[in-house]
Order: C-alpha cells, then structure tokens, then sequence
C-alpha cells in the first residue's frame, strides 16, 4: 500500500464524500475515485459503500481507517525524526492524555518548553488511560498521561508531584450537597454515574468497600462533559476529579469523599523503545520542573 493512496483514503473517510475529498487534496474527483479503487482491487474487499452524496465505510473500510491513521502518523513521526538535524530541536511531539487536572503542570511546561524550542508542535489526544496506553503500544503517542497506573511491565514512569482527588458532581439543593464530605454509607442509595475505569480498575472500588455490589449505579462514562450533562439533568451524581469540573455551574456543586479519595498519576512512556528528539527534549525538560515532576530522581517501572 502507498502512503499517499492511504492519505488519498483518509482525506474521503474525513469528508464523507469524493468531491470535497478531492478539493482538499487538490485533485481531480476521478483521480482519487480511480485510486480509491485501484486500492480496493489490491486488497480485495469492499472499503466504501457509494450511494447518494455520502460514502459509507464497510466493517474492512473502519479497520483500514484505524490502521491508516497509524501508519500514516509513524511515517510522518518516522520522517521527522530522521530530517531533524543533530543538536536540533525540532519537530512533533505526540502526548495522549487522560483527563486529569494534573495535565496543567504540563500544559504550563509546554508553554515555557517552546519559549525555548520554538519549532516543536505538540500534538494532545485525550482519552481514558486505556487510550493512552492503546496510543503508546501502536506508536502513535510518544508520551501518556496516565491517573492510575495500566497493569503492565512495559512501560517507565515519571510520578506527577499533582495528585487527583475524587469528589461528587451534584445539584447544589440536595441534602446530600449540605454536607461537608461525603461517605460510602452516603452514596449506597442515591443513583450514581461513575467512570468505567474507575470503578473496575481504580481506587473507587477500595473506598466503597462491600457497599459497592449495593450502589445504584445508573450509568457509567469514560470523559466528563456528557457525564455533567447527565448530572444537570438530574440523572445522578457524578463520581469525578477535583478540577475536571466546571467552575461556576448554575444550581450544581461538588462535596470532597471521605475518607479521601487521592489518586497520582504518572507521565509514561515505552520501555527500551528511543523517543524523537524533541519527545525526548521535553521529558528531561519535564523532570527538572519541581511544578510537574517528584523530584526524587525515580524512573519507575510500572
């Protein structure tokens, strides 16, 4: 498969039809509908249902997009990091971060990090850490920010000084928002919206205890913003980090857990894999920053 018939491909998936693919890409609409078959005829399958205005991808088609996005990212990661010129720092560095409040401290870095390296781009992908680890294993992240650590030994951490801490998202007129902090026995009745990593894998099902089988769970979720929307609308509470929540929410509030509920999270990356350059660059930058790394010289495995 060529790399430009794979970019031709992903440029159709992205704008759903032929014609505004081809006007992107700067060709003709039978130039790339001539390419987009010759690449069916190689591969034998059908990738695209064509009827009306819009293309439709098949089962194969959504498996080649997905492998597509990655081969073409490591060719464009591949190229950057063989042009760079030694002592250089330039070109792109690929971070894939679960929502956590402790990214701050590196957006801040990020921000201090091209003061000094001006021709570096950053590229953020957000997502639960199953993502980021996902990104990590295929190449298309260089570095992970992860809230709690993925069960595996190929990975090298560095510990965030942030923490996060767990609080409940609710209506600020409900009883439960009148308390000072929130328990187990408090949260056994009333319906809850938790995170799927959370309560399989993470420290929520430790401090819930044998109450937890009693939960009224009620729906889970993997990013914040539909989870509020469901807690706006009164569908539950929500189960969720200090500082992922929107400050100043009309009629909504948060409560602290207690026992507290703290979880660290880590900056990871693949063991025994090189990174780029500038990949490289911004995380010795990232270890020398008191405000975004533990300052006890550890590297950990994980």
């Amino acid at each position: 498969m060529d790399i430009r018939v794979l970019r031709y491909y992903l440029a159709v998936c992205q704008e759903g039809t032929m014609s505004r693919a081809a006007e992107t890409l700067h060709v003709t609409q039978p130039t790339l509908s001539r390419q987009i078959a010759d690449l069916e005829r190689e591969l034998g399958c059908t990738l695209l249902e064509r009827g009306g205005h819009r293309v439709r991808l098949t089962e194969k088609g959504l498996y080649l997009r997905r492998r597509a996005e990655e081969i073409v990212s490591l060719a464009d990661q591949t190229t950057s990091d063989i042009r760079a010129e030694e002592g250089v720092v330039e070109g792109d560095v690929y971070i894939a971060a679960g929502e956590s409040p402790a990214f701050s401290a590196i957006a801040s870095a990020i921000r201090d990090f091209r003061e000094l390296y001006p021709h570096v781009q950053f590229h953020v992908h957000s997502g639960v850490s199953s993502d980021a680890v996902w990104r990590l294993e295929h190449g298309t992240a260089d570095l992970a920010v992860l809230v709690s650590q993925p069960d595996t030994d190929d990975y090298d951490t560095l510990r965030l000084a942030a923490t996060d801490v767990y609080v409940v998202y609710l209506p600020a007129h409900t009883a439960l928002a009148q308390k000072e902090a929130i328990t187990p026995d408090d949260l056994v009745g009333p319906p809850l919206i938790v995170s799927e990593q959370s309560i399989k894998r993470g420290v929520l099902p430790a401090w819930f205890g044998d109450r937890l089988h009693r939960a009224n769970i009620v729906a889970t979720f993997n990013l914040f913003y539909n989870a509020a929307i469901l807690a706006r609308e009164r569908v539950g509470y929500v189960l969720t980090l200090e500082g992922v929540v929107p400050a100043g929410d009309d009629g909504m509030t948060t409560r602290p857990l207690y026992p507290p509920v703290v979880s660290p999270a880590d900056i990871a990356w693949k063991r025994d894999q090189p990174l780029s350059v500038p990949a490289a660059k911004f995380l010795e930058f990232l270890r020398g920053r008191p405000d975004v790394a533990q300052q006890d010289g550890r590297t950990m495995g994980m």
